[in-house]
């Protein structure tokens, strides 16, 4: 009941709110259009932004999103060109502030990418994590789209990489944020929503080298669609040492407390874990996870706590870590008291548990999952629960190993290359009934 009272009191909140911004804009438009636009829309460069890569726009950009603020919101466009930045940008709520573009930009180039569009060059906190972010949303209905940001200073010779404040931050209650259309190159940490209810993320790409997104405190569905973190503008090799330090310790996604978070067709590429679903003094993460995929990583997805509702998670495809020898795909660590549920999902490369649940209380389900490559087993289950049913497992080796302090396992309709081979230490707690049998 606590829970549906406060979403009930965020909503009335939500619309008082509403309702002032659209008298304040009402009482101000007519007063505070801006320079040779109306209070909707506001040309940058009418308030002295260069965009030549040279001079610092900081100011200049800061004063235009301050006037579409104080018209009680609108659209503040930047043209194609390159916005050097040597501080820190707020933007204002009821703010966007638009780029050229109006889908995902990304680059490939090598060394180093010809960057197109409107590009905004970050240079303000270099080895000061703790420093303002680069851009801050900083009210209800906040949204940044079509920009690529990028940092010049970086080098991939730096390892570890150089650490930096995050590239966008909502935080303090902030709602109805957005980030769209945007490509975050050679960024440390891309994008922190904190207690940022509503948020909603779509069409972001990039190569962040240390956390790409990071969501917390978020009582009220927040989104994120069509997102992928892949080694963009960087000379990626399994080798290098820079792309291994990405490869072995960042993370590409990850969740805290997030009632029902909906996360929708997300890839990431190269890092240390693909899906991470931690636990913050807020709490841990509920939420439909739909179309997801992580290529190349040493733990595809991790969980080490997530809330009694579970994680569902359907249509996957998951790989382990290029050279490793000891990547899994789907980690249920000790602590976790929930249920985490597979549907439909794919996993192969070079993996050597696909699945490891370690948690006394946690309990897993696969359901129509095809289990291609592994070399150790397909299922570790040490403790817990699992359901197993409908799925395919393609390798003539062992299967499942099903420990003795498993709770109960159940493994029915399951088909495997010369039958269906189960490690079971559990006795008469594990039922197996219906599964393909050895031919010979």
């Amino acid at each position: 009941m606590k829970k549906h009272d406060d979403v009930r009191r965020r909503l009335i909140k939500s619309t008082a709110l509403a309702a002032g911004a659209g008298l304040l804009a009402g009482s101000t438009a007519q007063s505070e259009a801006a320079p040779g636009g109306n209070s909707a829309h506001f040309d940058a460069r009418q308030f002295g932004v260069r965009g030549d890569g040279h001079h610092d726009d900081t100011e200049a950009l800061q004063k235009a999103l301050d006037a579409a603020g104080k018209a009680g919101g609108g659209i503040v466009s930047l043209p194609a060109g390159q916005y050097r930045i040597n501080g820190h940008l707020s933007i204002p709520g009821g703010v966007t502030l638009q780029g050229t573009f109006r889908a995902a930009p990304c680059a490939r180039h090598d060394p180093y990418p010809q960057l197109y569009g409107t590009v905004l060059l970050a240079y303000a906190g270099r080895g000061n994590p703790t420093d303002p972010p680069f851009i801050r949303l900083a009210g209800q209905m906040a949204a940044l789209a079509g920009v690529i940001i990028t940092y010049p200073e970086w080098k991939q010779t730096d390892v570890p990489p150089v650490p930096y404040p995050p590239t966008v931050l909502a935080e303090g209650g902030v709602e109805d944020v957005a980030i769209m259309d945007c490509c975050f190159l050679n960024t440390y940490e891309a994008i922190r929503l904190q207690e940022a209810h509503r948020h909603y993320v779509r069409n972001v790409y990039g190569y962040p080298h240390w956390r790409g997104l990071y969501v917390d405190a978020c009582y009220d569905i927040g989104r994120v669609e069509n997102c992928h973190f892949w080694p963009f503008g960087v000379n990626f090799d399994p080798k290098d040492p820079f792309c291994k330090w990405v490869n072995t310790n960042a993370v590409a996604y990850e969740f805290a407390r997030t009632d029902w978070q909906y996360v929708l067709n997300t890839f990431c590429f190269g890092y240390g874990v693909g899906y991470k679903f931690s636990e913050s003094k807020a709490g841990a993460c509920n939420g439909n996870f739909l179309g997801i995929g992580s290529d190349s990583c040493e733990r595809d997805i991790l969980v080490e706590q997530a809330q009694p509702y579970g994680l569902l998670i359907t249509n996957g495809e998951f790989v382990g870590r290029w050279t490793s020898t000891s990547a899994v795909c789907v980690e249920i660590g000790e602590k976790v008291a929930s249920k985490v549920s597979l549907n439909n999902c794919a996993f192969w490369g070079p993996i050597e548990r696909i699945v490891w649940q370690r948690g006394p209380d946690s309990q897993f389900t696969a359901s129509a999952c095809h289990f291609v490559d592994w070399t150790s087993t397909a299922l570790q289950i040490d403790a817990g629960k699992v359901i197993v049913q409908g799925c395919t497992f393609m390798q003539p080796k062992t299967a499942a190993i099903i420990g003795e302090q498993v709770k109960s396992a159940i493994f029915i309709g399951n088909q495997a290359h010369n039958g269906l081979i189960v490690d079971n230490r559990a006795g008469n707690r594990t039922q197996l009934g219906f599964n393909e049998q050895p031919t010979g």
